[in-house]
């Protein structure tokens, strides 16, 4: 069963993972770049070529199995170590110097007190 699939340039990432076998399998354009076999928590990391021909770009796949929700099965996707798809809801980038847009007692923080913000699911030069 397809989990996610996201564009990233001209680039497609494709995820996949059958509850019944445990084999989660990760499609960069088209092509299978990793396979694995996990029931709860499944890393997968493969590097590609970026899209300028000198660069490597570094992803990082991870499966997690949530019963709390009508989806089972979700997925994080990194590049370079920035989260691009966050489906977990558990990677949230900070913000040092944010304006406050909600009242402070709104506001969530974490345990050092940085207000946490969501992570983007794209960046700006993605969409050009």
């Amino acid at each position: 069963m397809k989990i996610a699939s996201i564009s990233i340039g001209n680039n497609v990432i494709e995820t996949y993972n059958s509850m019944w076998t445990g084999v989660e399998t990760v499609f960069f354009n088209g092509v299978q770049v990793s396979k694995q076999f996990n029931w709860f928590v499944g890393i997968h990391e493969f590097e590609v070529v970026a899209d300028d021909g000198v660069n490597t770009d570094y992803y990082r796949v991870e499966f997690r199995t949530d019963f709390s929700s009508a989806q089972y099965i979700k997925t994080d996707i990194f590049r370079n170590g920035e989260c691009i798809l966050d489906q977990t809801g558990k990677h949230y980038r900070y913000a040092a110097n944010a304006l406050p847009a909600i009242p402070n007692h709104q506001k969530r923080h974490d345990a050092r007190g940085r207000e946490r913000v969501p992570a983007p699911l794209y960046r700006e030069e993605d969409l050009v």
